[in-house]
């Protein structure tokens, strides 16, 4: 058993103190996110523009259900998100040709970004440097137009949840609150 296999195993009240220790405190609300500028599965090149954005910051690790089914949610929502003139954003430390594989395997219509070596997901206190390697701590953020955090989690939060918020964002913006 690996040490990350043990370390799921420990129960919650012991868990949450080491992680706390151990894990970079995700970006807060209202700070606005670092300059980020990453190269696609269609090696296209995209930044942070003037739109709402979903920022999934994932590893490149299909082998964990929850990596696959993050991608799913995002994709099952990402119609929605369109349609609110957000963008979505998948953020892996993978190279292109990866990255294009799981666009043909599980049909997604949104961008997944390569992040070699991290940098961008350490800025965004998503992954943590080990001295071989980095290691991916999944983070989402929803940034606004204005390119400040409207919304940081850790794990794998519901997209759909997301979804509202951007709903109930526009429409406070549009009510003058």
């Amino acid at each position: 058993m690996g040490l990350r296999a043990a370390l799921s195993k420990l129960p919650d009240p012991v868990k949450r103190p080491l992680k706390d220790a151990l894990l970079p405190t995700p970006l807060p609300e209202g700070e606005v996110v670092p300059e980020w500028h990453l190269q696609a599965h269609d090696r296209s090149w995209h930044r942070q523009g003037v739109f709402w954005s979903v920022m999934q910051f994932l590893p490149a690790n299909t082998e964990d259900d929850r990596v696959v089914k993050q991608l799913l949610d995002l994709q099952k929502h990402s119609a929605r998100l369109k349609e609110l003139d957000a963008r979505v954003f998948a953020v892996m430390p993978a190279e292109e040709d990866y990255l294009q594989e799981l666009v043909q395997r599980y049909d997604l219509s949104f961008l997944l970004l390569t992040d070699r070596g991290a940098s961008v997901s350490r800025r965004f206190q998503a992954a943590v440097q080990l001295p071989l390697r980095s290691v991916m701590i999944p983070t989402l953020y929803l940034v606004n137009p204005q390119r400040k955090i409207r919304a940081s989690n850790r794990g794998f939060p519901s997209i759909e949840a997301m979804v509202r918020s951007i709903e109930a964002l526009k429409q406070a913006t549009r009510a003058g609150m």
